[in-house]
């Protein structure tokens, strides 16, 4: 039946009808012609509803990359971040789904919807509106023939929204636990006197256990009192890189200039940086262009006890500075430092007497160090065609497995001699790794790409802990956070002289002292540290 029809009948109801009947029959007529037309609306709405469940963004990824995350943005694509918020977006559409059908259930159920701006918490927001967002997107994907609206674009914008909230109050959360722990270092209550000892002498010699936190604690403390070129010395690519990061990140300078690097071949320094962390080779190489050094005020030797040409050179060459430059200040840190051989060595000047009574003993260790000592049996010793045999190693894994639950934060170091060693030990504790689900392997050395040298720093999953196998190199300088198990095979490799060849190669020998103690300070400041 066509319109014009069912109007012609409908009106020759109206003037028949006229009785109480009648009009209840002509208002169940007019109710029963609106049915009929409401099916049309319904199926549209669950077409739209169906088509909104199975749209996703990551059909759009690239389309929506070209438009929120290049050239100045706060994401930038490629980047960690721009993984990160794919994967908050991926895991927020998959609890929209979830969600979804037990909110219409609960509306059902109640007969109402309650409104709620679930952004009215979020302090971030976008001065681009979307039909301007819009210009920049293709109206349909080619693929999937689906349209991306301005709506979505709003969707779109919202979640961007709640995750760059998310990760500022994340940030928050850490920087407020952070500065607690920033008061409670243990050379925190010495910073007037290294302040003060500073801006009075010339030369000032810092011992402090490892974990005290001298090295990224002193250079902000001088940049806070006035000094603004603050040149400070490690021995290691790694210490220079992971220093200037964690120093940054404290000073809230995280993506400014004003802490950088410099080490060989790359360097994030600039002409507004104050505090360069430095190679010991390139601070004495700069002496070369610039024999004064008057682009620093303040000089930081740190992990002084490593005696090598560079490290003994460098001193050498400031020392004759300190007669041409009265202003310049030269300060010495190390952890198992001989302060009795320093006092010697700048005692022969007499300006440096002072100097030398201002030495300061910082303590480090808050909490107790169990050592454990685990003899290699017979059995398990090498053979001629193995560098080394993990089974030692793995058999700790197994025994913290055992004895400590997996609630409690934990990670372990091990140290091996060389490359080949940790790849063998890798290898092995991957197996066992797979096996158990409790462990993630890391190696670490000098030859690691940084972005494969900065997963060392990154916390593990709850439940999961985190093994690293490592060289001498994160033997000084570098901290990292929740280790509690240190795992020392007492070996390192250096560079010997050969009388057979006549020339210099790597040479496994037994490690110092002085290493062992440097090795077992890696440990954090947990409450119970245990050292293998």
């Amino acid at each position: 039946m066509s319109y014009r029809e069912k109007q012609r009948e409908e009106s020759y109801n109206r003037r028949v009808i006229d009785s109480r009947d009648g009009i209840e029959l002509q208002t169940s007529s007019r109710h029963s012609s609106y049915k009929k037309s409401k099916p049309d609306v319904k199926d549209h709405r669950q077409n739209h509803e169906s088509e909104s469940r199975d749209f996703s963004f990551k059909d759009f990824k690239n389309e929506l990359s070209y438009v929120f995350f290049r050239g100045n943005s706060l994401i930038i694509n490629g980047s960690q971040e721009y993984s990160d918020f794919w994967l908050f977006l991926n895991k927020y559409e998959t609890m929209k789904e979830k969600s979804a059908g037990e909110d219409d259930s609960q509306s059902k159920q109640s007969g109402e919807l309650k409104s709620h701006n679930r952004l009215s918490h979020v302090n971030i927001s976008f001065v681009a509106k979307e039909s301007e967002l819009m210009s920049y997107l293709p109206p349909m994907d080619r693929e999937t023939g689906r349209w991306l609206s301005e709506d979505k674009i709003a969707t779109f914008q919202e979640i961007l929204r709640l995750y760059l909230d998310f990760k500022q109050k994340e940030k928050f959360s850490k920087l407020k636990k952070l500065r607690k722990n920033q008061e409670n270092l243990p050379v925190a209550q010495f910073k007037k006197e290294i302040v003060d000892a500073v801006n009075s002498n010339q030369v000032v010699v810092i011992a402090g256990d490892t974990g005290c936190g001298k090295s990224t604690q002193v250079p902000q403390y001088l940049l806070k009192a006035g000094y603004e070129n603050i040149a400070c010395t490690q021995p290691r690519r790694i210490a220079c890189i992971s220093l200037s990061k964690r120093v940054a990140y404290e000073t809230l300078n995280e993506y400014g200039s004003t802490v950088g690097y410099q080490i060989r071949f790359e360097k994030s320094k600039t002409q507004h940086t104050r505090i360069v962390f430095i190679t010991e080779g390139l601070l004495l190489r700069q002496v070369s262009t610039d024999p004064s050094l008057s682009s620093y005020d303040v000089a930081v030797l740190d992990e002084i006890h490593e005696r090598h040409l560079p490290g003994d050179f460098l001193l050498g060459v400031l020392k004759c500075l300190l007669y041409q430059r009265k202003n310049l200040k030269l300060v010495l840190m190390s952890a198992t430092i001989n302060i009795q051989l320093f006092q010697d060595y700048f005692l022969n000047e007499a300006m440096i007497i002072q100097i030398s009574l201002n030495s300061r003993k910082v303590p480090g260790r808050l909490y107790p160090i169990k050592l454990n000592y685990y003899p290699v049996s017979i059995e398990e010793k090498t053979s001629k065609s193995e560098r080394i045999n993990p089974a030692p190693f793995v058999r700790i894994l197994q025994l913290i497995d055992e004895k400590y639950p997996k609630g409690e934060r934990g990670d372990v170091l091990i140290f091996v001699s060389g490359m080949a060693e940790i790849s063998t030990i890798v290898e092995a504790a991957q197996l066992y790794a797979q096996h158990s689900q409790n462990w993630i392997i890391l190696p670490l050395h000098s030859t690691l790409s940084i972005a494969d040298q900065d997963k060392v720093f990154d916390y593990p999953p709850e439940g999961i802990r985190k093994c690293i196998v490592s060289t001498n190199i994160a033997e000084t300088s570098v901290t990292i956070d929740g280790i509690r198990f240190v795992v020392d095979s007492g070996k390192v490799k250096e560079m010997s002289y050969d009388p057979v060849s006549k020339m210099q190669r790597l040479k496994e020998f037994w490690i110092s002292r002085a290493s062992a103690e440097q090795r077992k300070g890696r440990a954090g400041n947990c409450v119970f540290l245990v050292y293998f």
